[in-house]
């Protein structure tokens, strides 16, 4: 019994700790007064109509804040964030469409340091964590706290979306938390008080899936942002296709899994200058994994280091006639 009244508090705990992080972002569209209705909201004299809500938390204490790229992808509205029960204007720092990722800086005519949330290891969680969401739900329950577990991993989906036609996730997170309309972008935070996902899309015709993404990626974007004032993409420079059962045949390979680097083409497998030739790679090597990670077609070479950043290091390992080697790529 004593071990789940402590589970409890650490629990409780971590929501207050986390709640002050948490913010609602709304989507609105400038009305005239003479249109005001129960979906209108009056901010600093002006009135909106209340579009669409979200979820984001605060990642530094210069208030960036992480979030869901696709709640807040139609340039025609305007987005502001509800924090300390007051609405305040953002900017939008950066975002990848791709990966359905935003970063807003919020702006408030005072200066202040923010609260923040601690940001963890998404690569380090197992089935079974308890998991703790927070966020605001279809505009009316703001800062809504639900437990799950992380129900499985590196799940892959295809979602339709408003801005980019069907959005592919890779590497996704699983829980049973309730994900509901308003909690994408919120925070999926660990029993460490960390967080480790992003909420994302809760899976229709069923009960209890929800899916975030990794925070992994978010990591990278603030270390690079804090570094470099923008975010800088790193790159092996090779040119490779996937290997699987007819890549393996047509070019008699010894695996059915990695990147081979092509040769024979009128374009070199090994870019010139490229930090792959500064340490030696060939054309015809195939790289089988990058941080013992296997390299396939749910997981080519770029899944891998969109979240590495400039100063960090990583271990191939290669077949190269036939051999196994294993080389050490610094982005210095």
């Amino acid at each position: 019994m004593s071990i789940y009244i402590n589970q409890d508090k650490k629990i409780v705990n971590i929501i207050k700790r986390n709640l002050p992080s948490i913010v609602g972002i709304f989507a609105l569209k400038p009305i005239s007064n003479n249109s005001i209705n129960n979906s209108t909201v009056k901010i600093k004299n002006e009135y909106f109509e209340k579009i669409g809500n979200s979820s984001g938390f605060i990642v530094t204490s210069n208030g960036l804040i992480a979030t869901n790229y696709h709640p807040i992808s139609n340039r025609t509205l305007t987005y502001k964030i509800l924090w300390n029960d007051e609405f305040h204007d953002c900017v939008l720092f950066h975002y990848d469409d791709v990966n359905d990722i935003a970063i807003l800086k919020l702006q408030t005519t005072k200066k202040q340091t923010f609260p923040t949330v601690n940001l963890g290891d998404a690569s380090k969680i197992s089935l079974g964590e308890t998991v703790i969401t927070i966020g605001n739900v279809l505009d009316e329950f703001q800062k809504t706290v639900s437990k799950g577990i992380i129900s499985g991993l590196s799940r892959y989906v295809k979602a339709d979306s408003s801005y980019k036609g069907t959005l592919e996730y890779k590497g996704l997170i699983q829980t049973d938390a309730a994900i509901n309309p308003g909690n994408s972008g919120g925070p999926l935070i660990n029993l460490k008080n960390e967080v480790i996902g992003i909420t994302t899309l809760a899976v229709s015709g069923v009960e209890n899936i929800g899916l975030a993404i990794p925070i992994n990626s978010i990591k990278k974007i603030i270390r690079d942002l804090k570094s470099f004032g923008t975010v800088k993409q790193v790159s092996l420079g090779v040119r490779y296709i996937i290997v699987d059962e007819t890549s393996k045949r047509i070019y008699n390979l010894p695996v059915n899994y990695g990147a081979f680097i092509i040769y024979g083409s009128t374009q070199s497998g090994i870019i010139e200058g490229s930090l792959a030739q500064k340490y030696g790679l060939r054309e015809g090597d195939i790289i089988l994994e990058i941080n013992n990670n296997k390299i396939d077609n749910l997981h080519p070479i770029n899944e891998y280091l969109k979240n590495i950043c400039l100063g960090d290091s990583i271990k191939l390992k290669i077949i190269r006639e036939e051999k196994e080697l294993i080389v050490k790529i610094n982005f210095n």
